[in-house]
């Protein structure tokens, strides 16, 4: 979710093994990259638009379980 050395944007994982489904990263994700999708008959964040990350850690900082890593 930040620039590599190259300036490449770097786009957050979402461990779906831990997340909840609760929505908070994509409510507040603003470019709206980050969608929920049933996987398995539980709901998960997956990051549907990688190019419309901004790296601004919002998704991560409002993960109340720590799914959203960089």
């Amino acid at each position: 979710m930040e620039a590599n050395g190259s300036g490449a944007v770097v786009t957050p994982v979402i461990d779906v093994n831990i997340c909840s489904g609760c929505g908070r990263c994509v409510a507040v994700c603003p470019g709206k990259g980050i969608t929920l999708e049933t996987i398995k008959f539980h709901k998960n964040a997956v990051i549907t638009h990688p190019e419309l990350c901004t790296a601004c850690s919002l998704c991560a900082e409002a993960c109340p379980i720590a799914a959203i890593h960089r």
